[in-house]
């Protein structure tokens, strides 16, 4: 569909922000840009508008810019139109034009990548669905509310699953968060980076010679708050995911045959 574009100047109180995936005013910045001997006129850029079918203009970049001419006194700003944009193709708009400029929060990022069209945000929207059919939630705008399930490192995560998807591993992307779930029940500590890093760092290496039933019952007897506490003392082990990862296979262990026992040593080669 072609997108109409014009430039024109628009009221200020016109314009709308797109609060549901822009960053908060960042009301310092918008003091000091407006301060006498501050302010240039003549750097003021356009703001990116789109007109929606009820009329409503929308900033889909440009809402501080508006900000620091309101308060200098300008009463309209001359704009870059957009007409016809669905909302997905707005979200499209908004991290294309304000990743240029100041950088912005991965969860805001995150969030209008999610709610883009598909062509564009295929393995956001992939990672997002992924994560929702197996009960988790991440730390995006519009989100149930809730800290249990809720994933807050998810760009982290989002990177990881990249790279999984890269060698062809869905699956065991998604078994690795499925055992993760079922050990821990969605507890907001056991989603913490380092955490789901440790347990990505024991699937890898251990995949095909644990037994997932015994592990789950191992690691469900522990708090993932105690586990913390654990990883946190074994200042012998440099990286803090592999410090997790050595706890799992070390109750993973208790009890068993040595003949059965999983190698620790597998996590320093």
């Amino acid at each position: 569909m072609l997108i109409k574009k014009e430039y024109k100047n628009i009221p200020i109180d016109d314009l709308e922000s797109m609060s549901d995936y822009q960053r908060p005013l960042d009301m310092s910045f918008i003091e000091e840009k407006s301060k006498s001997g501050n302010f240039d006129k003549d750097a003021v850029e356009c703001p990116k508008i789109s007109v929606r079918n009820d009329g409503t203009k929308k900033m889909g970049d440009g809402q501080h810019t508006v900000a620091i001419v309101r308060r200098v006194g300008w009463k309209s700003i001359r704009c870059e139109l957009r007409y016809g944009l669905t909302i997905k193709e707005e979200n499209d708009w908004f991290t294309q034009e304000n990743t240029k400029r100041r950088p912005q929060s991965s969860k805001r990022i995150l969030t209008a990548q999610i709610n883009g069209t598909y062509e564009k945000n295929k393995d956001e929207q992939d990672f997002y669905e992924c994560l929702k059919s197996l009960g988790y939630k991440l730390n995006i705008y519009g989100e149930e509310p809730g800290s249990d399930f809720k994933i807050n490192c998810s760009a982290s995560l989002l990177l990881l699953y990249k790279d999984y998807i890269k060698q062809d591993k869905k699956n065991e992307f998604i078994e690795c968060m499925d055992i993760h779930k079922t050990c821990f029940n969605g507890d907001p500590t056991s989603l913490q980076w380092n955490f789901i890093r440790g347990m990505f760092d024991f699937y890898e290496i251990y995949s095909d010679c644990f037994d997932k039933s015994r592990f789950v019952s191992k690691l469900s007897e522990w708090k993932p708050s105690d586990i913390r506490k654990e990883a946190e003392k074994d200042t012998y082990t440099e990286k803090m995911p592999t410090r997790y990862a050595r706890f799992f296979v070390s109750k993973y262990n208790v009890s068993l045959a040595k003949s059965k026992r999983l190698k620790m040593s597998k996590l320093e080669d």
